[in-house]
């Protein structure tokens, strides 16, 4: 017993040896900081000083970049057409392709500095719009889990709005750019062809539902006239009414329909809504008034650690 209680002793008499020179090189340590800052303070502040100065140069002729966010609708089954123009344009714009984006934003191609787009996932939307819809839903969810079905990028066409990014430099030409961008992604001649195809056509079914409201306002009236002659032939009977009103009702909803489509068929892609200078929130976000002084005085001290670092060492493997 005493052994053991000797031998505990040793352990933890030796635990606080340790953890007492562990404080003390700490302690060591920053005192040889403090010491090495006095030794260098001359200099050290100049390097403030022109830190300061450069990351205030820095900040005054710096133009920041702002975030546009649009919600837009590719119209005429252009989904696939956008998002292959959004990633070539991100191609030109790394690959320092001036020519391309002169002829895409004009005077303005070094504005822009990047796109980024997503569909706006709305399920309840896509499946109301038509049994189709709700045949290819339950066809293409059968074979994969729901959570990869939304995420997956191909099924990206069957929403119908989709958020962009678009990153500016500078807020003054934000609203120009963009217009510019959407002049050029409008300007496709075959979207350009559906577009009147499709303008035409919802023009001529608004007229036609208009008629079949016409004429079921007739068939109604002639009813009513009807009713208040007795000796006329009854031209509906009351159930007929009733389903005659229950179907205008649904023209109406049906032309209301009509109408808001083909004001989204103004163009091939269409602006729904538009934030523009948006600032990025950034973790962080120092001025560089602050970083280019840390960063000179941490490179100048980490210049004096690695010699210190090689002067150790080398007295280490010299030694015996």
């Amino acid at each position: 017993m005493a052994q053991e209680n000797t031998s505990e002793e040793i352990d933890l008499g030796y635990l606080f040896k340790k953890t007492n020179d562990f404080f003390k090189g700490v302690i060591r340590s920053f005192f040889k900081v403090l010491d090495f800052f006095k030794k260098y303070f001359i200099i050290v502040i100049a390097l403030i000083i022109i830190g300061f100065a450069y990351g205030y140069y820095k900040d005054s002729t710096a133009v920041e970049t702002y975030n546009n966010e649009l919600i837009v609708i590719p119209n005429f089954e252009s989904v696939d057409y956008l998002y292959d123009k959004v990633e070539a344009i991100n191609l030109k714009i790394n690959a320092g392709d001036t020519l391309y984006m002169q002829k895409v934003l004009g005077t303005n191609f070094r504005k822009l500095r990047g796109i980024k787009i997503e569909p706006v996932v709305d399920l309840y939307n896509f499946i109301s719009e038509s049994r189709e819809h709700i045949d290819i839903f339950r066809i293409i969810s059968d074979k994969q889990d729901f959570k990869d079905y939304i995420e997956e990028f191909a099924n990206s066409k069957y929403y119908k709005y989709h958020k962009m990014s678009v990153a500016i430099s500078g807020d003054d030409v934000s609203e120009k750019v963009i217009d510019d961008l959407f002049q050029f992604l409008n300007t496709n001649d075959h979207l350009v062809a559906y577009k009147e195809i499709y303008q035409e056509a919802k023009e001529y079914e608004i007229k036609e539902y208009y008629n079949m409201v016409a004429q079921i306002d007739s068939l109604i009236k002639a009813s009513a006239t009807s009713k208040s002659r007795p000796s006329s032939v009854e031209v509906v009977t009351n159930n007929d009414q009733h389903f005659l009103i229950d179907k205008k009702m649904d023209l109406l909803e049906d032309i209301v329909k009509l109408k808001m489509e083909k004001l989204d068929y103004t163009e091939s892609i269409k602006i729904v809504n538009a934030e523009y200078n948006l600032k990025n929130e950034r973790f962080l976000n120092f001025s560089n008034k602050v970083k280019y002084p840390i960063y000179l005085v941490l490179l100048f001290s980490g210049f004096f650690f690695i010699l210190y670092l090689l002067r150790t060492l080398k007295r280490y493997a010299y030694s015996n």
